[in-house]
């Protein structure tokens, strides 16, 4: 009887083990993801050299073949270092981009979300991934 005890014991170890080991993987993809449409939104408005209109259109073409998640809150962008986002509709999709101008010129900061979801208690999180561009129209 005292072997069939400890064995309980020892299967719920391995349980939390492997339980804590999906989270670290999920957590892992979806940063991944993140961090991947951060990267592609940073090129991509490098590319143009603004945020413009056929930036936003190719964004919005990229994001929807990468299957970046649809925002159905319409959460609006929280300020960064006492600055707006200039995105005033993201054509469903959650990111934020910011511009900033310096002595040497404008960049603009990329903020793409990743997100969990926890369909048992009905929650969901979501944690920013943030990146700038380069300077862009170096003055001087």
């Amino acid at each position: 009887m005292k072997e069939s005890i400890a064995n309980a014991y020892i299967l719920q170890i391995v349980i939390v083990f492997v339980v804590i080991f999906i989270f670290f993987f999920a957590g892992s993809l979806t940063y991944s993801k993140a961090f991947k449409v951060k990267n592609r939104i940073v090129d991509i408005i490098e590319k143009y050299e603004a945020y413009n209109d056929p930036a936003k259109s190719e964004i919005a073409s990229t994001l929807s073949e990468m299957g970046y998640r649809v925002d159905t809150t319409n959460k609006g962008c929280p300020t960064r270092n006492g600055q707006e986002s200039i995105v005033a509709t993201n054509n469903g999709y959650r990111y934020c981009v910011y511009e900033y101008d310096t002595n040497k010129g404008k960049y603009y900061g990329v903020a793409a979300y990743m997100y969990f979801d926890f369909p048992i208690i009905g929650n969901h999180l979501e944690f920013p991934v943030y990146g700038e561009t380069k300077i862009m129209g170096i003055i001087g």
